[in-house]
């Protein structure tokens, strides 16, 4: 009897909350579902697999999905909130003698290095109050390198094999493909504003990231050998690559066309690279002499060719143009010249606010030449330049820090990657983390935020440290064999 009352109310629970659900999905309160359950479901199934649910953090770290709101208007990120949870779950896991931290300096210095600059220039010019305010500015984001050391930290403590290796290429994949699902439709639905002034390029933005995590994974799985010889294979690419093309994002085409040569030169197959090449040059031209004799390719696909001169169309001209990358550039050289070796932090102060919300204050001290629209960027530390954002919020050896932790990553990927046959999927992730590591460097030159840099490296360095745990524990595993056989 009691067990059939348990299951009548489990049931009555379950249809009053898919009710409350589908009213809250009528009234356009998507956020609100999402939280209520994604509460609802990870953090039961966390505490219920202990350590084995470990596979949400890669997926965490690289997901752009909503933050979770918290109260007073305050908010986590879902990898903060995942990280901190599974944090929970190893304490737990600790206390009960099932797992032991190692700490591994040969594997985390180069983030420790980069993290522990970044913290201490925190100390140096304070937090500030917004600190515990929004997931995305401020002295928020300090918050966030601290909580990615974490991630690092208990990545590194992780075994991954074979199977391992295989969930989390996939999971890398499906974190990709979802955040360019949820950006996109989130701007279809005007739940995010691109604020995208061109109808070409507006809500496709988020699909470059699908195209992306199809060809890292795509080209870091086959050698270059066996996808010319492969059909469906090719067709998947050239779908990809169309779906970044219509995407208008530049840099993620030109990764999706760098990529293919990398993974030539990763499987030791570098004479296909001057066919990939060739072939790159020729589908470019002959798009670029369409254009110019034929018809107008779509705009969208002009866009990522702009670069290249041709008769685009007005439109995609007045959308490429610089004026906003260079009004940030001028004023980060501006600060790295103020402050070169600790810079000015990433707190919110006054003069921060005032940039954002004066408008008289900033046609005063604007180059004739600046884009007003910059000057709300400038405020929050919005560099659309890695290396050169690094320097000005916290000074030229944090720049150079970075560049370390880059050569690092790409260095280690490709030492490991040539401990396994290219059929192994532990190869397939460091070929993976290489791809990824590349894109961040090429997108440099456009973009960076100090704390979903320190998420992709504590991703990267957590994962290649526990492809050496594998590796380990298969050394072990091969002598004990040994032994049995002997004896």
């Amino acid at each position: 009897m009691n067990s059939k009352i348990i299951t009548v109310a489990a049931l009555l629970v379950g249809l009053t909350i898919a009710i409350i659900m589908a009213i809250q999905v009528g009234q356009g309160e998507f956020t609100t579902v999402y939280v209520t359950m994604f509460l609802m479901f990870s953090i039961p199934i966390l505490m219920i697999l202990g350590t084995r649910s470990w596979y949400i953090l890669p997926f965490a770290m690289l997901a752009e999905l909503p933050a979770v709101p918290l109260v007073a208007g305050k908010a986590v990120s879902l990898a903060e909130f995942t990280i901190v949870v599974f944090a929970g779950v190893m304490m737990i896991a600790i206390g009960q003698g099932k797992i032991k931290i190692k700490i591994k300096l040969n594997d985390w210095w180069p983030m420790l290095a980069f993290s522990g600059w970044v913290l201490m220039i925190a100390i140096i010019n304070g937090g500030g109050l917004a600190i515990l305010g929004s997931s995305t500015m401020g002295g928020r984001k300090y918050l966030t390198v601290i909580v990615a050391l974490l991630g690092m930290m208990m990545l590194s403590q992780m075994i991954i094999r074979e199977k391992e290796a295989k969930r989390v290429c996939w999971l890398i994949f499906a974190s990709l493909a979802m955040s360019g699902v949820y950006l996109a439709g989130s701007t279809l639905l005007g739940r995010v504003d691109y604020q995208g002034a061109y109808e070409f390029y507006n809500w496709q933005q988020g699909l470059s990231y699908i195209s992306l995590g199809g060809i890292f994974l795509l080209f870091a799985r086959y050698a270059p050998s066996h996808i010319v010889k492969t059909p469906w294979i090719i067709l998947i690419y050239v779908v990809l690559i169309a779906i970044c093309a219509y995407s208008g994002k530049r840099m993620a085409f030109a990764a999706c066309c760098i990529i293919p040569v990398v993974a030539c030169i990763w499987h030791r197959q570098s004479i296909f690279a001057f066919f990939v090449v060739v072939l790159g040059v020729i589908s470019i031209s002959g798009a670029v002499m369409i254009q110019n004799q034929v018809t107008s390719i779509p705009k969208s696909l002009q866009r990522v060719l702009a670069f290249l001169p041709a008769d685009w169309d007005w439109e995609v001209e007045q959308s490429t143009d610089n004026i906003f990358r260079d009004t940030l550039n001028r004023w980060a050289i501006v600060n790295v010249e103020e402050n070169p070796v600790i810079g000015k932090g990433v707190s919110l102060t006054a003069d921060d606010y005032r940039l954002m919300s004066d408008y008289v204050y900033v046609s005063q001290i604007k180059h004739e030449d600046d884009d007003v629209q910059a000057f709300s960027h400038i405020a929050g530390k919005n560099w659309h330049s890695t290396w050169l954002g690094l320097a000005a919020s916290f000074g030229i050896p944090c720049a150079f820090l970075w560049v370390v932790v880059q050569i690092f990553v790409m260095r280690r990927s490709w030492k490991l990657g040539r401990q396994f046959e290219f059929e192994s999927w532990r190869n397939t992730m460091m070929a993976m983390i290489l791809s990824f590591m590349v894109y961040g460097v090429m997108r440099s030159v456009s973009s960076g935020d100090v704390a979903v840099l320190a998420m992709g490296g504590g991703l990267y360095l957590g994962l290649m440290s526990a492809i050496k745990n594998g590796m380990r524990q298969d050394g072990i595993e091969s002598q004990a064999q040994e032994a049995q056989v002997v004896s």
